[in-house]
C-alpha cells in the first residue's frame, strides 16, 4: 500500500475540465416544490468519441436512477479562464466547474466559488481522504473550496531497453541529478540514443526547469508584502543549479544529443522512437507511449523525480471540482453527490474499482499506470490492487515511481502568471542548451526582467 503525501501550494496557471450547471441561468434556483433540485453537467464527450459519450451517458443515468429527486442535464462546455470571468461577471456561472488546481488560489482569493467544507462531510470516505490530495482546495483560512477529481506527480520516465544496453539496473533508476547525469553518459556513450532530453518549446522549458527548481529544493515565487515576486533569479536559486546541471550534461558530457527544441508531442515521439534514455513528464507519457505510440509495454519504466540531496520535491497537477457562489444549498449537495459518484467512487471502492478498469481495458485503454492516492492506504490499497489485477502493463517497472510518492513533498505551479513566465524561462532553457558560452545566471535574469511587469499588473 502507498504511504500518505505531502504537498506544498506554491503556484496557480491553467487547464481543462467538466463542469455541473445549476440551471439556464446559472443564478442557483431554489427546488421545485417537489424536491426536484436540478444540475447541468457539463463536458459531455462531443459526438464524434461515441464509446466515451455512452459510457458518460451510462454514468450519468445510473446516477439519476439512484437520486430520483435530482435531475441531471448535460452539454459540453470545457472551461477556459476567459469564459470562466465572463461567467462570473455575468452570473452564469455553472453550479460545477472543473478546474486546474493551479486555479485555486486565485479564485478563493476572488471569492468566486463555494465554500464546501460542510458539504464534503458528507461524502462517503471524506475522513479517509488523503489530506496531501485535499491541500490544493484548501485557502488559508483552513476551508475546502474544492474537491480533487484527478492529480499526478512529474517523475523519471526511461527506456528500460537502453537501460540493459548501457549496463544499467533498469529496476533501479537514477533517484538524483548526479545520478541522472552518471546514467546520461552511460546510455550516450554505449547506444545510439540520447541519454537524457528535456522538453524546451512553448512553454514547457519553463515549466520542466520550474519542475527542476523544486527537486533541487527551491521555489520560483514567494511572497513579498502582500504580493507574489519572482525568485528564480536569486544567485544560487534552484533554477540556477538545474541550469548548470542542464549545462554540463549538454556541453561538457554530450549526454544530451543535438536536437535540444522539443514540445510535448516532439518528447513523446522521439522516445517512444527510442531515441532517448530518459526524460521528466507525467504518468500520460506511459499511456500514450504504449496506446499512441504503439509502444513495448516492457521497455518503458517509471521512477521518481531526481533530486538534489536531501530535497525531496516534485512538481504536482490535476484538476479540482469547484461549485458556483450562486448555488443553492440543495443544489451544493447534490453537486457535491454527483462528484462523489462520478469521479470519486472508483478510488474508494473496490467493486467499482475493477469493473471500470475490466471496462477501460476492454476499449484498449491502459490500466495500471500509477497515480497520486486520493485516500489513505486502507482505502487505496485494495483500490490498486483490483486495479492491477486488470492491468494490461508491467505494473513492476513503475515501482519506483509509486512506492517513492510518500516521501516526496508535490509543489504546484508558480502562483502569478505561470504560463507567461514559462514562456520566458523557454528562452533560457534554450539558450544554456544551444549556445555554450550562455552564462545560467544572465539568462534567469533576462527572463526575470521579462517577465516582472507582467506579475505585477496580475496583482493590482
Amino acid at each position: 500500500m502507498r504511504p500518505s503525501l505531502r504537498i506544498a501550494l506554491t503556484g496557480v496557471t491553467a487547464g481543462a475540465l467538466v463542469c455541473v450547471l445549476a440551471s439556464c441561468s446559472g443564478s442557483g434556483s431554489d427546488a421545485a416544490a417537489d424536491g426536484t433540485v436540478t444540475i447541468t453537467v457539463s463536458g459531455r464527450p462531443p459526438a464524434t468519441n461515441a464509446a466515451a459519450l455512452r459510457t458518460f451517458d451510462a454514468r450519468v443515468a445510473e446516477f439519476e436512477k439512484a437520486n430520483p429527486k435530482i435531475k441531471i442535464k448535460t452539454n459540453e462546455y470545457q472551461y477556459d479562464q476567459q469564459s470562466f470571468q465572463t461567467k462570473v461577471g455575468g452570473g452564469s456561472l455553472e453550479t460545477i466547474v472543473r478546474v486546474p488546481l493551479t486555479e485555486m488560489s486565485g479564485l478563493i482569493k476572488r471569492r468566486q466559488i463555494a465554500d464546501l467544507t460542510s458539504d464534503f462531510k458528507g461524502l462517503k470516505h471524506s475522513e479517509d481522504f488523503n489530506d496531501v490530495a485535499l491541500g490544493a482546495a484548501k485557502g488559508v483560512d483552513g476551508k475546502l473550496y474544492g474537491i480533487p477529481t484527478e492529480e499526478y506527480a512529474l517523475g523519471l520516465v526511461y527506456n528500460r531497453d537502453l537501460f540493459e544496453k548501457a549496463g544499467l539496473d533498469p529496476d533501479k533508476p537514477p533517484t538524483t541529478w548526479s545520478e541522472v547525469r552518471t546514467a546520461a553518459k552511460a546510455i550516450s556513450g554505449k547506444t545510439d540514443a540520447t541519454g537524457y532530453a528535456q522538453m524546451t518549446k512553448e512553454n514547457t522549458g519553463g515549466w520542466m526547469l520550474t519542475a527542476m527548481a523544486y527537486s533541487f529544493g527551491d521555489s520560483m515565487q514567494e511572497e513579498s508584502g502582500g504580493k507574489w515576486v519572482n525568485t528564480f533569479d536569486r544567485a544560487g536559486s534552484g533554477a540556477e543549479k538545474a541550469l548548470k546541471a542542464l549545462k554540463d550534461m549538454r556541453w561538457t558530457d554530450d549526454s544530451m544529443g543535438r536536437n535540444q527544441l522539443r514540445n510535448i508531442t516532439d518528447m513523446e515521439k522521439d522516445f517512444s522512437a527510442g531515441k532517448i534514455g530518459m526524460t521528466i513528464a507525467g504518468p500520460s507519457l506511459v499511456g500514450h507511449y504504449i496506446a499512441q505510440y504503439k509502444g513495448d509495454p516492457k521497455t518503458i519504466g517509471l521512477g521518481a523525480m531526481p533530486v538534489d540531496g536531501g530535497n525531496k520535491r516534485t512538481l504536482a497537477g490535476g484538476t479540482i471540482a469547484v461549485i458556483s457562489p450562486r448555488a443553492t444549498a440543495q443544489q451544493r449537495e447534490a453537486a457535491t453527490k454527483f462528484i462523489d459518484f462520478y469521479y470519486l467512487s472508483t478510488k474508494y471502492d473496490v467493486a467499482l474499482a475493477e469493473k471500470d478498469a475490466t471496462a477501460k481495458k476492454k476499449d484498449g485503454a491502459v490500466v495500471g499506470v500509477p497515480s497520486v492516492p486520493f485516500y489513505k492506504p486502507a482505502i487505496a490499497g485494495p483500490v490498486d490492487a483490483a486495479v492491477n489485477k486488470q492491468a494490461n502493463v508491467p505494473v513492476e517497472h513503475f515501482a519506483p515511481y509509486s512506492e517513492s510518492l510518500g516521501d516526496y513533498e508535490l509543489a504546484i505551479e508558480p502562483s502569478v502568471e505561470a504560463q507567461n513566465v514559462y514562456k520566458a524561462l523557454d528562452s533560457a532553457v534554450q539558450a544554456v542548451l544551444t549556445r555554450q558560452d550562455a552564462d545560467p545566471a544572465e539568462q534567469l535574469k533576462k527572463a526575470a526582467a521579462q517577465v516582472e511587469s507582467q506579475v505585477e499588473r496580475a496583482q493590482n
